[in-house]
C-alpha cells in the first residue's frame, strides 16, 4: 500500500485527535450567567404566575353566590333597557365578575314564579332607552300578562316613551303607565327604509353581479337596484301592515281605546305630556318619586318606609337559579333525576359551517349572538339523540339563513334525532328565515311568534366587480390562470359566460333542493309550495295560515307542548337541558391555552371591538362571501 497519506487508514466518523491540545482562554461570563438566571427565574415566576391563576379560577369556581334576604313583602324593579337576548351567557374569562345578563326565557319563568310568590306584591318596571324585537316582546309581554292574573299589580315608568311605536307596545301590557312631566309618547307607526346604491355604485366603479331565486329574493337588491322593486314593496309592504294590525289591536285591547281611534293616533304620532293623558295613552303624568311614594304606601302602609321594599329582577332572578355558582351553568331549574328531560338547543345568528375565526370569539364569551355555527349545533343534537334519558328535543331559532352546506348539516343532525324515535319541536323567535327555515322544515311541529319573519323560501347569490373602479383610480391587474373558471370569485371581473352558467347551475340546486326539504317536511305539494316559496318572507301569523308554522306560541309553550308529549302536565315537570352548556371560566381558560399566546392576546383586544356588532360582521360576510352564504335574507322592520 502507498504510503501517501492520502491513502491511510483514517477514522470515518470523526477527525483526528490532535497531538497537541491548547486549553482555551479564561473569558469574562459574568453576563452570560446573569441573562441566563434571569431567564430562568422568568420561566419559573412565569409558571408560578400560571399556576396560581389556575388554581384561583378553580377556587372562583367553587363559590356559591351569596344568598341574598329579600324582605317578606316586595316589588320586583326591572329596568327596560333592551339588555335581553335567547342566548344564555358564559361567564366572561376577561371579566368572570361581569353580570351575566338574562334570557328572555329568565326574564318570563322568573315572572312566572313571581306570580306565585306570596312575597311579591307588584311589578315596578322603568323604561330605559334600548330596543326589543317585536318577537321578544311578546314574549316577554305574555308573562306580564301571566302575572297580572294572580290580582298583582304591574306598574311602569318613564321619562319619555320617545323610542316608537314597539315601545309602547311594551308598555302597554302594564296596568298603570307613567310618564314624567315633560315627556313625550311617540306612537309614530311601523317604519321600514332601505337604501338602494345602485348609482352610488356605478359612479365609483362597482358593478353588483347577482342572481336570485326567485322574484322575493330581494336580500341584495340594495346593491343592484336604485329603487324597490315591486315584489320586494308589495312583500315589505305585508310585513309592515301585518305588523301595524297587530300592535294595533293588543295595544287598543290593553288600553281600551277603540282601534280605529287607535289608528287615528298613530296617524298624528307624538304626544306631549298633557295630551298623551287626555287620549288615555297613559295613566298619569307625574315625578318617578310620586310612584315611589304611592307603591311603598301600597305595600306597607307608608310612604317612605325604613325596610326595603324593591327588589331588583336580576337578584330575582338569580335567587331562583339553585345551583349559580360564578364558574357554573345557569339553570332555571334544578336538577331532578325523576323528571323527564327535554333537550333545549340554540341555533342564533347567521348559520355558519364552523365555529373558527370571529365565530369562534364566542367560545370565550366575546359575544353569544353572532352565529350559529353547524358544528356546535349538530354535536349538540347528535348528544341529545344519544341520551337515552332525553325524551324530545326543543331547537330555538332565531336566525336570518346563512351558508346552505350548513343549513343542510343541520337538517341531516334533526333527522338522526327523529331517527332514535325522538321528536323534534321547533321554537321561532324574532326570525327564521331561508336557512333559519332550512333547518326547521322537518321538525315534527314548529311554533312561531305572531312577528317573526320565517319563509324566505329561496337563494341568492353572486359577487361584486371593482374593475372600472380600478380603472378609474389606474390600478392594472393582470390575471394568468389554469382552468376557465379559475377566476370565478375574483372581485376584478364579471362572471363570464361559463361562470355565469355555474352560478347558476348551484343556485338552481340548492333552490330545488330547498323545495324538496320543505314540501318533505310540511307535507305541502310542490306545485302549491312554489306559490308561497319564491323568497317570499312571511309574519308568523300569516306563515300559520299558509302551512308553514303549526301553532303561535313562545319558547316555553314550546317546551309546553313537549313535557304534555312526554306524559307530564307541563314544562314546570320536565327538566330542560340546554345543550352546549355554557362553558365555565376554568374551560374557557384551558380553550385559550390550546391557542397561541398571540391568538389569546388579539381575541382579548378585539372582543371590545367585535361586541355588538357581530351582527353586522355577519351581514358584511354573506356580501363578501356569497358562494358561502347565498341563502342569507337579512330584514330589518322599525
Amino acid at each position: 500500500m502507498s504510503s501517501n497519506s492520502h491513502f491511510k487508514r483514517r477514522n470515518l466518523y470523526s477527525p483526528r485527535i490532535p497531538s497537541e491540545v491548547k486549553e482555551p482562554k479564561m473569558k469574562w461570563k459574568i453576563l452570560p450567567i446573569l441573562w441566563m438566571a434571569l431567564k430562568r427565574t422568568c420561566t419559573f415566576l412565569g409558571a408560578v404566575i400560571l399556576i396560581m391563576t389556575i388554581l384561583s379560577i378553580w377556587s372562583l369556581s367553587q363559590i356559591q353566590q351569596p344568598q341574598v334576604n329579600f324582605p317578606e313583602k316586595m316589588v320586583l324593579y326591572m329596568e327596560l333597557d333592551g339588555d335581553l337576548d335567547d342566548l344564555p351567557k358564559d361567564i366572561n374569562i376577561v371579566d368572570p365578575f361581569m353580570p351575566l345578563g338574562n334570557t328572555v326565557r329568565d326574564f318570563v319563568d322568573a315572572l312566572e314564579k313571581a306570580k306565585n310568590d306570596d312575597r311579591v306584591q307588584g311589578i315596578y318596571a322603568k323604561m330605559r332607552k334600548g330596543s326589543y324585537s317585536l318577537a321578544h316582546i311578546q314574549e316577554i309581554r305574555q308573562g306580564i300578562e301571566n302575572f297580572k292574573k294572580s290580582g298583582k299589580f304591574a306598574y311602569i315608568y318613564a321619562t319619555s316613551f320617545d323610542d316608537g311605536l314597539g315601545a309602547y307596545y311594551f308598555a302597554s301590557a302594564f296596568d298603570e303607565i307613567w310618564l314624567q312631566p315633560m315627556g313625550v309618547v311617540a306612537i309614530t307607526g311601523v317604519n321600514a327604509e332601505m337604501p338602494f346604491f345602485a348609482e352610488a355604485l356605478a359612479k365609483i366603479g362597482v358593478e353588483p353581479n347577482f342572481y336570485q331565486r326567485e322574484d322575493y329574493k330581494t336580500a341584495y337588491e340594495s346593491f343592484t337596484n336604485s329603487k324597490i322593486s315591486p315584489e320586494n314593496k308589495e312583500m315589505t309592504q305585508r310585513l309592515v301592515r301585518n305588523i301595524g294590525e297587530i300592535l294595533q289591536a293588543e295595544i287598543s285591547q290593553d288600553r281600551g281605546i277603540d282601534p280605529d281611534s287607535f289608528k287615528t293616533l298613530v296617524d298624528k304620532g307624538l304626544f306631549i305630556d298633557k295630551e298623551a293623558k287626555d287620549e288615555r295613552l297613559v295613566d298619569l303624568v307625574a315625578y318617578e318619586d310620586m310612584l315611589v311614594a304611592r307603591t311603598n304606601l301600597q305595600v306597607t302602609g307608608e310612604a317612605d318606609p325604613e325596610e326595603r321594599v324593591f327588589v331588583r329582577m336580576k337578584d330575582y332572578i338569580k335567587s331562583l337559579k339553585a345551583d349559580y355558582i360564578f364558574a357554573g351553568t345557569p339553570e332555571m331549574h334544578a336538577y331532578d333525576e325523576g323528571k323527564p328531560k327535554v333537550a333545549l338547543i340554540y341555533a342564533v345568528g347567521a348559520i355558519v359551517d364552523t365555529d373558527d375565526n370571529l365565530a369562534h370569539a364566542s367560545k370565550v364569551n366575546m359575544t353569544n349572538d353572532g352565529t350559529a355555527a353547524a358544528d356546535d349545533i349538530t354535536s349538540a343534537l347528535f348528544k341529545a339523540a344519544k341520551d337515552p334519558d332525553i325524551t324530545s328535543v326543543v331547537l330555538r331559532i332565531n336566525s336570518p339563513g346563512g351558508s346552505p352546506v350548513a343549513s343542510e348539516t343541520i337538517l341531516r343532525a334533526v333527522q338522526k334525532v327523529q331517527d332514535k324515535e325522538k321528536k323534534v319541536y321547533v321554537s321561532m323567535g324574532p326570525a327564521a328565515a331561508s336557512g333559519g327555515y332550512w333547518i326547521a322544515a322537518e321538525a315534527d311541529r314548529i311554533f312561531a311568534l305572531p312577528t317573526t319573519l320565517t319563509g324566505s323560501i329561496g337563494v341568492l347569490g353572486g359577487k361584486i366587480s371593482l374593475k372600472e373602479l380600478w380603472n378609474k383610480i389606474g390600478v392594472n391587474w393582470e390575471r394568468i390562470e389554469w382552468g376557465k373558471n379559475a377566476g370565478m370569485w375574483s372581485t376584478n371581473s364579471k362572471f363570464s359566460e361559463s361562470e355565469s352558467e355555474r352560478m347558476n347551475a348551484m343556485l338552481d340546486n340548492i333552490y330545488d333542493s330547498f323545495l324538496e326539504r320543505v314540501s318533505r317536511g310540511r307535507n305541502i305539494p310542490l306545485d302549491e309550495l312554489r306559490k308561497i316559496a319564491g323568497g317570499r318572507v312571511w309574519m308568523g301569523k300569516s306563515a300559520i295560515e299558509i302551512g308553514l308554522v303549526d301553532e303561535l306560541g313562545s319558547l316555553n309553550d314550546t317546551l309546553d307542548y313537549a313535557a304534555r308529549q312526554a306524559g307530564v302536565a307541563d314544562r314546570t315537570e320536565v327538566e330542560v337541558v340546554i345543550i352546549p352548556k355554557p362553558l365555565t371560566v376554568i374551560e374557557q381558560f384551558i380553550m385559550l391555552l390550546e391557542e397561541q399566546a398571540t391568538a389569546g392576546q388579539y381575541i382579548s383586544v378585539l372582543s371590545n371591538l367585535v361586541k355588538g356588532h357581530m351582527k353586522d360582521i355577519s351581514t358584511l360576510m354573506v356580501i363578501t362571501q356569497p358562494d358561502q352564504y347565498s341563502v342569507y335574507a337579512p330584514i330589518h322592520l322599525e
